[in-house]
């Protein structure tokens, strides 16, 4: 085999055309998937190659190719391109033909014409190998048709003689008579109500009296009717005097808060020392206060926070006044605010 078809197959893997110089050129075209229809054939699709012996002029390839292979100059390179040419042509006046390997055939006339044949199954289409023809024949429609009648009587001789599936025949007239004698039934249980006794106890009435020194006296009158009729009647008072008595209790509580809530003899407007603090903390802070000579300190707690207050002050501005005077005693007074205590 000619050293030169090496050189030609493995640059035909990455480019379209490659110019053998004072020879021809190469090129490859693309072919799609074909059909034949008298053998019913597919076969895949293809990269022809076709010699062209018109392109003579170098475009590189061979010569870069031949270089990296052999290691050697361009110059170098060139004359040995030269030299598989000359054998090629040699092979061809003696033999007629040359096997050109993967990619096809060369043969010369008698004229001294070079005629080239491509390998239909050669290595230059990487990405169709292992595609190879195969037969598939035509589908007829009148057999397509006689397939599908004869799957269909196979599936009902199948399913005729099928001995799982058992048929239970009912009486139409004898399923309507029990349909409606089960109506009746479920009637007659629907709409049948016990009568209520002819005896219909007495209500039974119970008088609770609170002594007076908690509420007025209350009366309850307790009628109870079918099975609470047998209730007995001091639960119910006694339910009846707890209730009332944690209400009693729940007055009481509301009375004393308001007591709580109502402002000192001394002043209606007050100084906030510090708010939201806890009964321990603020004694010990009116106790360091009263130390200093602060004598309107106190703990001041309206049910809803605990506060430490200046207290005494009878207007606004007299208690405006003393807060400004805090103010500028230090750190300690600089958030200080009044506070109307009505």
């Amino acid at each position: 085999m000619n050293t030169l078809s090496l050189h030609i197959e493995r640059l035909l893997l990455s480019h379209n055309c490659v110019v053998v110089p004072h020879f021809g050129a190469f090129v490859t075209l693309a072919s799609a998937a074909t059909r034949v229809e008298h053998e019913e054939l597919f076969f895949p699709p293809l990269r022809i190659v076709r010699f062209n012996p018109n392109v003579v002029e170098d475009d590189g390839l061979l010569v870069s190719d031949v270089k990296r292979q052999c290691r050697c100059s361009e110059a170098e390179a060139k004359h040995t391109i030269q030299a598989m040419v000359l054998n090629l042509r040699q092979q061809l006046l003696a033999d007629g033909e040359v096997d050109f390997g993967s990619i096809g055939r060369f043969s010369q006339d008698d004229d001294g014409r070079v005629a080239f044949a491509a390998c239909q199954a050669g290595a230059v289409t990487p990405c169709y190998f292992g595609l190879d023809a195969f037969c598939m024949p035509r589908l007829k429609a009148g057999s397509l048709r006689a397939k599908n009648r004869q799957a269909h009587a196979t599936a009902s001789a199948t399913s005729g003689t099928d001995n799982r599936h058992i048929t239970i025949r009912v009486n139409r007239r004898l399923l309507r008579y029990a349909v409606v004698a089960a109506a009746a039934i479920l009637v007659c249980f629907t709409f049948n109500s016990p009568l209520p006794p002819h005896d219909t106890p007495t209500p039974q009435v119970a008088t609770i009296t609170l002594p007076s020194s908690t509420l007025p006296a209350l009366s309850v009158s307790v009628e109870p009717t079918g099975d609470a009729a047998s209730m007995d009647a001091a639960t119910v008072a006694d339910a009846v005097a707890t209730t009332d008595i944690a209400e009693v209790a729940a007055a009481g509580a509301d009375d004393d808060m308001a007591v709580e809530d109502e402002p000192t003899s001394h002043g209606s407007y007050c100084i906030v020392l510090a708010s939201a603090v806890s009964q321990r903390n603020g004694d010990d802070y009116v106790a360091r206060l009263l130390k200093r000579g602060y004598t309107n300190a106190r703990v001041y707690d309206n049910g809803r926070i605990r506060r430490v207050v200046l207290d005494g002050f009878a207007t606004e501005a007299e208690a405006n006044s003393a807060n400004a005077a805090l103010h500028r005693q230090g750190r300690e007074f600089a958030s200080t605010w009044v506070l109307d205590m009505q």
